[in-house]
């Protein structure tokens, strides 16, 4: 009962803000906390989607960060990150931020240095490097699925916008664009669940689904 009261006294006399941190989820033992996903939303380059709530936004920052943990325990070992792989990313950040004075004011809010924010952000670093080198396909989509798109996609969303549809062949390009883009996401999807499903992982958060 005493040292209770002296805990409490001690955490009252001490100066500033007393950040309160929370265990979000874990992979295996590797923890993920609330800070860390605090830390990602204002650094990282993810935005909420159209309609996207709060909560699920949250939600979604939370199984990213599972992610590139999983990738870390699966190719941590494997894999040497250089300078270059760490400027990769950090341009992106840089370009959020807006300026690397803005960037250092960020990592002040966070009570962060130079070394802190490295190491906050390697685990993406390596996820991206993970990708570059091990996610490698060469997606081909057939003309008969880009003109199905056309017909019953494109066509229709012209029309009930009332706008005056292009031709085919100038489309065809952009269509095939978007229609790679959702193949490719859509198989690593696949490839990432398959790893993640050799860890164990908790989330400790309740999910709003």
């Amino acid at each position: 009962m005493i040292a209770k009261a002296l805990l409490c006294l001690f955490i009252l006399l001490q100066p500033g803000p007393i950040l309160v941190d929370k265990i979000a989820a874990t992979v295996n033992e590797e923890i993920i906390t609330i800070h860390d996903i605090e830390r990602a939303i204002a650094f990282f380059p993810m935005l909420r989607q159209n309609k996207e709530s709060e909560e699920n936004f949250y939600f979604r920052i939370l199984g990213d960060l599972i992610t590139y943990k999983t990738i870390a325990l699966e190719f941590g070992d494997e894999f040497n990150l250089s300078e270059e792989d760490f400027e990769l990313v950090q341009r992106q950040i840089l370009k959020k931020a807006g300026s690397l004075e803005k960037l250092l004011a960020m990592l002040n809010n966070f009570a962060m240095n130079w070394s802190d924010f490295e190491e906050f952000i390697r685990e993406k670093v390596l996820y991206e490097k993970v990708l570059r080198e091990k996610f490698q396909i060469e997606i081909t989509i057939p003309f008969n699925e880009i003109e199905e798109f056309f017909n019953q996609e494109y066509l229709p969303s012209q029309k009930q916008l009332g706008l005056e549809p292009r031709i085919l062949v100038e489309m065809a390009p952009g269509i095939e664009k978007y229609l790679r883009k959702l193949r490719t996401e859509k198989q690593l999807s696949a490839w990432l669940n398959d790893i993640r499903s050799s860890y164990k992982i908790e989330t400790k958060l309740r999910s709003p689904q």
